[in-house]
């Protein structure tokens, strides 16, 4: 009688622990890098391609993950983050008068990703490699002479990380990713042939995630 009712709390325990990590609540904190892409020009007059330019700052956000049975998993995710823009204001006729200005960005992306895993569930070091796509939202800056508002783009991601298993329903998780995405603001060029292309974003975080 007792044998029965051991083998049925066990398996009942081995079904809990395995669940135990199929889903993940990650909070992570980020250092983006912009890259030094030429984003063109506010001015018509004397446009430069390097006027303008983006570098990141810091940003936070959430994952939310579903591990499949195997080594398999899908992720949504949401980061803001902060990017100093930089661009150049032309004024007066001539002489010309040039002045370089700065303000604070924010960056909103959205995110879908698949992932694929080295271990399975339940181990204590779980490297991982990760593709997906995404979108990405650019804020515009409180400069006065700004032509254009905010900026919607699309692109994709792919990386790799590390989840490290602390104790039970808590892991510590680190990524790394390259995010690839369309130029924003659409801004004056030299040569207007020349406008749009990629903008990459290099983004390394860590964070602390809650499995259920």
């Amino acid at each position: 009688m007792h044998r029965p009712l051991s083998l049925a709390l066990f398996a009942c325990a081995i079904f809990a622990s395995a669940r135990a990590q199929t889903f993940e609540i990650s909070f992570l904190a980020g250092l983006p890098r912009v890259s030094d892409a030429p984003l063109g020009s506010i001015s018509e007059q004397d446009a430069k391609d390097d006027d303008t330019r983006l570098k990141g700052k810091s940003g936070y956000g959430v994952r939310l993950t579903w591990n499949t049975p195997g080594y398999y998993g899908h992720e949504i995710g949401y980061m803001y983050s902060f990017a100093a823009l930089q661009t150049t204001v032309r004024t007066g006729e001539k002489p010309v008068i040039v002045t370089r200005v700065e303000d604070r960005v924010r960056l909103r992306q959205a995110s879908y990703n698949f992932l694929i895993y080295f271990m399975p569930k339940g181990e204590r070091f779980r490297p991982f490699m990760t593709g997906g796509l995404e979108m990405l939202q650019y804020g515009a800056p409180g400069i006065p002479e700004w032509p254009t508002g905010s900026s919607r783009n699309y692109g994709a991601n792919y990386g790799g990380g590390l989840k490290i298993k602390l104790f039970e329903h808590a892991l510590i998780r680190l990524d790394v990713r390259d995010h690839l995405g369309g130029k924003p603001y659409d801004l004056t060029f030299e040569d207007p042939t020349r406008s749009g292309g990629i903008l990459r974003q290099f983004e390394a975080s860590a964070g602390l995630s809650v499995t259920f």
